[in-house]
């Protein structure tokens, strides 16, 4: 059974750590062994990101595993201080006093046995000390294929024929860390070919893509989203991708941009598909702008999948089940059988938790005449209704189907869609 982080600190105190009376530095040999450790660690057990936390007396370690935050390990002051220098010195941070006192943004390129690794660094001053906070992206990683990520199979052949058509706009909607790149990257990595010229605009870029020109915002020499896109209509780009949708200007930029011949894809925070227009229209674009312009939007949360180890039959939620899907699904039939429903009981495989990996749970909003007739409408205060009929299914029934399928619980379905549902 692997070793904990507890249990390779503290073999590496016994090996590394300074003689008793003498004081750790921050150049000293177990401080950058220490640092090395927590960020392998992190790889090692698939973790999207890293918190080192200074509290009172020490500093907490937590890993993001999953979307969720397990605490793995307490560290003591004289420790915490040195470790936080030195990981800031290594991404090209600021450790004086001006430093100290504001944010920062650093990188740290790291690899692990072979794999390279882009650790994104960010700091926040507090009370205690910089709190530190990785975002692990692996170069290495195999980009996920379109049907790898969990989208139903009616909802993968629209979501393809959108993304094979010579112009348009795609919106992916969905909260920070949701699976909105990874989808569109699919997408990217679907349709690319040496007949069509595809150009990104992301921050960062988190994938490097073979036939893909890959560029990324930096406001400091005013590079922008806005600035970006208007400089990409003149490289005779088929696809566009821009990276999310934040004002205005972008919003203008990408809408012409479809409406001109170009296949454009981006994201937004919204909480559900239809918030999409609704929030365009509230940044000020014309509805009739986006009826014309928007082909589909795709919002999307990840859920948890059960450990394949330790899952086990559950007749508690088979009894529950029924009840949540009549009231979700309406008119739309229940599948044929239950009986795959399982719920996840905990293993060394999982590190007792039930769940191992994630998969997304989408809702794919077409853009019909009566829809974009309802949008219309709407901006203009004529109906206040979220759309019905038209074939929609929501992201919680299709998060209910993959329950029925034995791959999550309702549980963890409820957790994820809750903000989605009640808006």
């Amino acid at each position: 059974m692997p070793k904990t982080l507890k249990e390779l600190y503290d073999d590496l105190r016994v090996t590394q750590a300074p003689r008793a009376g003498a004081a750790a530095t921050t150049d000293d040999p177990f401080i950058i062994k220490l640092a090395q450790l927590i960020l392998a660690y992190g790889i090692q057990i698939k973790a999207s990101d890293i918190h080192i936390e200074p509290a009172p007396i020490g500093a907490r370690i937590r890993y993001r595993i999953d979307g969720m935050l397990h605490e793995m390990l307490d560290l003591p002051q004289e420790t915490r201080d040195h470790l936080l220098r030195s990981i800031k010195v290594k991404a090209g941070m600021a450790t004086d006093a001006v430093g100290r006192s504001k944010p920062q943004d650093g990188r740290i390129d790291f690899d692990v046995n072979g794999r390279k690794i882009d650790l994104r660094l960010s700091s926040f001053p507090t009370l205690f000390g910089d709190v530190l906070v990785f975002r692990i992206l692996d170069r290495s990683a195999p980009l996920l294929a379109l049907d790898q990520l969990g989208l139903p199979p009616d909802f993968l052949k629209d979501f393809e024929r959108l993304v094979r058509r010579p112009n348009g706009m795609i919106v992916v909607t969905g909260p920070a860390g949701s699976g909105k790149t990874t989808l569109l990257y699919a997408a990217l990595n679907k349709v690319r070919s040496p007949s069509i010229k595809i150009i990104t605009l992301e921050d960062p870029v988190e994938y490097q893509v073979d036939g893909i020109d890959q560029g990324q915002i930096n406001p400091a020499v005013g590079l922008t989203f806005a600035s970006g896109l208007r400089a990409i209509l003149r490289q005779d780009a088929n696809i566009i991708m821009v990276g999310e949708i934040r004002d205005k200007e972008t919003a203008e930029i990408a809408v012409r941009a479809a409406l001109t011949g170009h296949l454009v894809l981006s994201t937004m925070h919204t909480r559900n598909a239809y918030g999409a227009a609704t929030r365009l229209i509230e940044m000020g674009i014309e509805p009739h702008l986006i009826v014309s312009s928007i082909t589909g939007v795709v919002a999307q949360r990840l859920v948890r999948l059960l450990c394949p180890q330790c899952k086990t039959p559950d007749p508690v939620t088979t009894q529950a089940f029924a009840a949540l899907w009549a009231k979700e699904a309406g008119s739309l039939p229940p599948p044929a059988s239950l009986n795959a429903i399982r719920k996840g009981v905990g293993c060394p495989a999982c590190n007792r938790t039930g769940f191992q990996g994630r998969m997304g749970i989408f809702e794919l909003l077409l853009l019909t005449d009566d829809l974009r007739q309802q949008i219309i409408e709407r901006a203009s205060g004529q109906s206040s209704s979220r759309p019905g009929g038209f074939g929609f299914r929501t992201m919680r029934l299709n998060g209910l189907e993959k329950v029925a399928q034995g791959l999550t619980t309702i549980e963890e379905v409820l957790r994820v869609t809750g903000e989605a549902e009640d808006a």
